[in-house]
């Protein structure tokens, strides 16, 4: 009878423990809206090495400007870079420009009745290292680290009052990222040739109605700040945005998405290859992570991030597997 018993518990545990799933991020909240005290975390940012890439506030009004829908007081993404420490990470592994920036979401909702809050956070870090397919038991260590840093200041700053979180039942895509890569033929001006395919790149992506939302150019970046970074003879990201696709999740009734945008396309070129990588996080990832069950809404996400696909591939890149 006692083992039966014991046997009963560890099953209802298990049960409660697979019914909870798995974090996907952690939100935190404070009452009312919170718009001055955000700006005055991001001012004091560098104190702990952080920097914001291409500040994107009050989205909102871009979405009621365009779709004539208002689903949220208030959406803003800061992407967010601390470039000595993620340095000796994009030299470990590419795929961390993945979450190079990441996105620190801020947004409150209409509902002043039972939701008068601004929500803030980001990916939990575990999530992004999972989605990247990151193993290496130190270089997790030091990523989480790092975000620790950013949400220490956060907590410091904001004192948030509550929090709430947001887990997935069903496991993230096995392969989260998806990749290309396209030979090419060495230029006497590698330079020269980056920027051209840059406004290739970006021209080809605003005729399907995307944006550049941000871009940072990590070779430079590095090389001006006199750190090595040998291992890449060109490395940069660049943040991709869709105003129609983020305004049917975002607007409407997803906000809590938006710590999934824009998305981070890292290009890289190994030292003394004529091989450019792409990579980026699926967006299999968004649907996973949160739940997504609406079975037209998810054929509408998966359609567009089927054309980031094939700009690359009609730009001459083939895909990884």
């Amino acid at each position: 009878m006692r083992i039966k018993n014991i046997a009963l518990a560890c099953l209802l545990t298990m049960g409660f423990a697979y019914a909870e799933g798995q974090l996907t991020a952690e939100l935190q909240g404070a009452a009312g809206n919170q718009e001055k005290q955000i700006d005055g975390l991001i001012a004091k940012i560098g104190s702990i090495g952080y920097e914001t890439g291409s500040v994107n506030k009050h989205i909102e009004t871009f979405y009621f400007s365009k779709y004539k829908e208002k689903g949220v007081e208030m959406i803003s993404f800061f992407p967010l870079v601390n470039k000595e420490k993620l340095r000796p990470l994009l030299l470990a592994n590419p795929d961390f420009g993945a979450y190079a920036p990441f996105n620190f979401l801020v947004y409150k909702t209409l509902d002043k009745k039972t939701d008068d809050n601004t929500w803030f956070g980001h990916l939990s870090a575990d999530t992004m290292l999972d989605i990247i397919g990151e193993k290496n038991a130190d270089t997790r260590k030091d990523f989480t680290s790092m975000i620790a840093s950013y949400d220490a200041l956060v907590t410091t700053e904001l004192k948030p009052t509550q929090s709430k979180k947001f887990e997935h039942s069903k496991a993230l895509p096995s392969n989260g990222l998806t990749k290309f890569v396209k030979k090419f033929d060495k230029p006497d001006d590698l330079e020269e040739w980056i920027e051209e395919f840059v406004g290739d790149h970006d021209g080809r992506f605003a005729k399907r109605n995307f944006i550049i939302a941000g871009f940072m150019d990590f070779k430079f970046e590095f090389d001006d700040m006199e750190l090595d970074f040998d291992k890449y003879d060109a490395y940069w990201v660049s943040s991709l945005c869709h105003f129609e696709f983020s305004n049917s999740i975002f607007n409407r009734g997803k906000p809590e998405a938006g710590m999934f945008a824009p998305c981070s396309v890292y290009f890289y070129i190994p030292k003394g290859s004529n091989e450019l990588h792409v990579g980026y996080a699926s967006v299999d990832n968004w649907i996973n992570a949160l739940n997504f069950t609406d079975a037209k809404r998810i054929e509408h996400m998966k359609a567009i991030d089927a054309e980031v696909g094939e700009v690359f591939t009609a730009m001459g890149f083939t895909s990884v597997k």
